[in-house]
């Protein structure tokens, strides 16, 4: 192989993973199933006394 064909393999294998690791991260973030985790992790970085308003 020669240094182009293993520039464009990488460019083009690197681009499809981080597209695909986006997509799957977008796709956990915005699950109904997941918001309770996702209030339970944002409200616990309040304080005591945040929490009672």
């Amino acid at each position: 192989m020669t240094h182009d064909v293993l520039v464009y393999l990488s460019k083009t294998v690197g681009l499809i993973w981080l597209m695909g690791f986006f997509l799957i991260v977008v796709i956990r973030a915005y699950s109904p199933s997941r918001r309770a985790a996702q209030e339970h992790g944002a409200r616990s970085v309040l304080g005591e006394e945040d929490r009672h308003e």
